[in-house]
Order: C-alpha cells, then sequence, then structure tokens
C-alpha cells in the first residue's frame, strides 16, 4: 500500500484512509502485543497506539510516510516497554504493602546451609578415605559417577554376587566410621576466633 499518499489524506481529514490506517495498525500492533502484555488490555494498547500514530501524523512530525509501519511498530514496542515498567512498578509497591519481610535467599542457599555441606563434604571423604581402594572405588562409582552394577562388574572384573557383597559392606564400614567420626567431632571444644 502506497503509504505516502494515505497520510497526505490523513492529514486533510479523509476517513477511508483513516479506516485503512486503523486496520493496518490493528493488524501490525495487535500481533505484538499479544505476546507481550495480558490479553485483556491489547485493545487499550492498540487504541494508544493508533492515537499516538494519528497525533503523529497530524503534527506532520512522521518524517518518511513511507516507513509508517516501521513508525506503527517502534510505537508498539514503546508501549509493551510501558506497560512493562508499570507491571514491575506496582509489583514492587505491592510487595512492600503485602510484606513487611525482607526477601531472603533460600534457605540451601544460607552461609549455615553451605557450612554444613561442606561439613558433609568432609565427613564423606574422610569416611571414604578410611575404606580399601576397592570399595571406595565400588561406591563412588556406583553413587556418585552413577554407573550401572553390570559396567562396574565387568570394568572390575566382579560377579554381581561380589559386587554387591562388597557394596553392603562398605557401605556398613561407612555407616560405622561416621557413627565414629560424628561421636569425635561432637566431644571436640569448640573453638571461638
Amino acid at each position: 500500500m502506497p503509504w505516502a499518499a494515505a497520510v497526505q489524506q490523513i492529514r486533510s481529514g479523509n476517513e477511508r484512509s483513516m479506516d485503512m490506517l486503523c486496520a493496518a495498525v490493528m493488524e501490525c500492533a495487535r500481533a505484538h502485543l499479544y505476546q507481550s502484555v495480558e490479553p485483556q488490555s491489547v485493545d487499550d494498547h492498540v487504541q494508544e497506539v493508533l492515537i499516538v500514530v494519528l497525533a503523529a501524523i497530524r503534527r506532520g512530525e512522521l518524517r518518511n510516510p513511507e516507513c509508517l509501519m516501521g513508525f506503527v511498530r517502534t510505537v508498539t514496542r514503546r508501549q509493551v516497554t510501558v506497560h512493562i515498567r508499570r507491571n514491575i512498578v506496582r509489583r514492587r509497591r505491592m510487595l512492600s504493602v503485602e510484606s513487611n519481610d525482607v526477601p531472603t535467599a533460600p534457605a540451601d542457599e544460607s552461609p549455615e546451609a553451605r557450612l554444613r555441606l561442606q561439613e558433609r563434604v568432609a565427613l564423606v571423604r574422610n569416611v571414604l578415605e578410611q575404606l580399601c581402594p576397592r570399595d571406595r572405588e565400588i561406591l563412588v562409582r556406583f553413587y556418585y559417577d552413577e554407573q550401572d552394577s553390570q559396567q562396574i562388574c565387568r570394568e572390575m572384573q566382579l560377579t554381581s554376587t561380589q559386587f554387591r557383597l562388597y557394596k553392603s559392606r562398605a557401605l556398613a564400614k561407612c555407616s560405622e566410621l561416621r557413627r565414629v567420626e560424628s561421636a569425635r567431632q561432637s566431644t571436640r571444644p569448640l573453638r571461638i576466633a
């Protein structure tokens, strides 16, 4: 469509050209708005885009009338930006009104949780180091590397019965070592720096 002629006709008040512009703006803006704003507010935003475009045409602010649809897309993107910013401000206000609490990090990301995790990892490493190399390798490959038992048996030249036996004995030994290590740590005096 020759938009330069349509822009001139709109400036002169031609209703038919304005109707064509309305249809083109609705088609162009609506598709983009449906992707970015709530469905119930699409028509309101389309009307706002149309008002801005018509005002720019009537004031003679449209520099290149052939690029009218590009201008419509730019105005639409700006409407989406304004909508998103309003929603951000509204959500911040609701958050500050609804809760007096300061948002906190998830419990598993707290310094205390990280310290507990580090202590557990150190305990597991210490217990694993006390096992014989074969038992340690079985547990690490099965539980940490998540290898299946057939692969471990094949690569370590074990029967499935040997694998189950070594694994269960290693787990029992780990449990016993962990109890001993935990008891030792609980009787240690706390050092305060």
